[in-house]
């Protein structure tokens, strides 16, 4: 990959904004890695909001609704609904011991 010098100066507005905030090595990088493409960044309060969600679903354990509201300050019914998924697999998980199609082989 070619090597570019970058002169501030020289970049639109909007880049140049870019590069002030992220430093000029790290622009460099994200030209040469994603130049061309369109690229979204999320919101900070989306991004907060993916990790603690994940961290309730780590955290769950098919039960513990009202331990999980009362630790993210959450109502039952959102960690509920954060939970869907994860709890459908705690109810399709086989029990220990248990013997599935899975694990039999073929």
């Amino acid at each position: 990959m070619q090597e570019f010098d970058i002169i501030v100066e020289d970049l639109s507005p909007e880049q140049r904004d870019i590069c002030d905030c992220i430093g000029v090595e790290a622009y460099a990088k994200l030209v040469k890695r994603y130049g061309g493409l369109s690229l979204y960044i999320a919101k900070a309060d989306t991004v907060v909001r993916s990790a603690r969600d994940e961290r309730i679903r780590r955290d769950f354990n098919g039960y513990n609704y009202k331990f999980l509201s009362a630790k993210y300050n959450l109502t039952e019914r959102t960690i509920r609904s954060i939970t869907a998924d994860a709890l459908q697999e705690h109810k399709n998980a086989p029990l220990e011991g248990q013997i599935t199609f899975d694990n039999l082989g073929g």
